[in-house]
């Protein structure tokens, strides 16, 4: 059997590529002596990291068909059109003469909507449209109903749905009818890139930034929904009481940076911020290993990478309670829409035992993940099993290879 992993993120979707590579690292590993595998993308930039991991990828684009049967998966008429034409996207016509049998979207993608043979694994990050609609990037551009349309079109027909966590399960299975035995959770791991092997010395890191060691850190795209405005007010409660700790942000701005950046100086932190942008993977390694403590108070979940990331590097972590089943004991939990209350859990970290105990359950925490993840990887190993036996039934009598 062929599988073929679908990659339709860049770089610079931040933590988001990261869990995609993560997604394809994972599968093509569970692949090994078992199934033919190789990766899908359409984007040129990310073969060349694709290749320097060792994997097998090609690059399809986008074409007028694919987008012309996405349109049609919505409307009756088209759909009739559709049948009689026959026509397939370039994505499902390349991969079919390579002989693929089925493809793992490793992002939420509309790309399912298109496909009108071959099989697929889909995959779900969160639902945080419908925990948290009120968020300008849930808001605009119709992004509430495009992901409804997503959801509610294709997780029924995939023969696998991944998600991150057992409570995403739930939510998806409640909300969008899909029945729980196609429903797999399988827990984040940190992202490759930390690795040793591909990251920059910690020392060349802080001095390329002109960083002093023990800053405050919060790697995370600038979209509303982070909650980068709490940390600001925290900072200026604290400094009100005498304390000034330096904080480092990085990601790519998508609306609200500015905002930021004058929220800073209207409180009189603009001192103590120190915004980086976006940042090469290479330099994330360091940017963690520098840190005194990951400060995380963001709104969307139920899970992320970066206090996985945290744990890692052994480092203290703060996070949002309202998301706090992935982190457990493992965190400092604080009320995201309160800024006393992250200040003090900043101020609580000057305590080594508080520091040493929180860094100790981290550890323990990424242990436990790892074995849930281990399990998941076997489920995932059986349902591949089964789909390759059915399979087998219509092989013969399917499309030329």
């Amino acid at each position: 059997m062929r599988i073929a992993a679908v990659l339709d993120n860049r770089l610079s979707a931040g933590g988001g590529y990261h869990q995609a590579i993560n997604a394809i690292d994972q599968m093509r590993r569970l692949c090994s002596g078992r199934y033919e595998f190789l990766v899908a993308t359409r984007f040129r930039e990310n073969l060349p990291v694709l290749e320097a991991l060792g994997l097998r990828a090609v690059h399809i684009r986008r074409d007028w068909t694919e987008r012309w049967l996405i349109a049609a998966s919505m409307n009756g008429l088209l759909r009739e059109a559709q049948a009689r034409l026959g026509l397939t996207s370039a994505l499902e016509r390349t991969l079919e003469g390579m002989g693929v049998d089925l493809l793992y979207f490793v992002t939420p993608s509309r790309r399912c909507l298109a496909l009108r043979r071959l099989n697929y694994v889909a995959t779900v990050w969160d639902l945080s449209h419908r925990d948290q609609p009120e968020f300008p990037e849930v808001r605009a551009n119709d992004e509430f109903l495009v992901r409804e349309e997503l959801y509610r079109n294709t997780l029924a027909q995939a023969i696998c749905v991944l998600c991150d966590s057992t409570q995403l399960a739930r939510r998806i299975s409640e909300r969008y009818g899909v029945d729980a035995a196609r429903l797999l959770p399988m827990p984040f791991a940190p992202s490759p890139f930390l690795n040793e092997s591909t990251s920059a010395p910690t020392p060349e890191v802080l001095q390329r930034h002109q960083l002093r060691p023990g800053y405050l850190f919060y790697p995370a795209q600038f979209w509303a929904h982070k909650n980068h405005i709490r940390i600001l007010q925290c900072l200026a409660l604290l400094k009100a009481g005498g304390k000034t700790p330096q904080l480092v942000l990085c990601g790519k701005d998508y609306g609200v940076l500015e905002y930021l950046r004058a929220t800073a100086v209207r409180l009189g932190v603009q001192e103590q911020v120190r915004f980086l942008g976006f940042v090469e993977s290479a330099d994330l390694r360091g940017l963690y290993e520098g840190c005194g403590a990951v400060v995380m108070p963001t709104y969307f979940g139920p899970t992320n990478l970066p206090p996985l990331e945290a744990w890692s590097a052994g480092k203290p972590l703060i996070y949002s309670a309202g998301i706090g089943e992935q982190v457990g004991d493992a965190a400092l939990l604080v009320d995201p829409d309160a800024a006393e209350d992250l200040a003090l859990a900043v101020a609580s970290l000057d305590d080594p035992q508080r520091v040493s105990a929180l860094v100790e359950r981290g550890y323990a925490r990424l242990r436990e993940i790892a074995a849930e993840r281990a399990a998941a990887e076997r489920e995932l190993c059986l349902v591949l099993k089964r789909f390759e036996a059915r399979r087998d039934c219509w092989r013969a009598t399917d499309r030329p290879r």
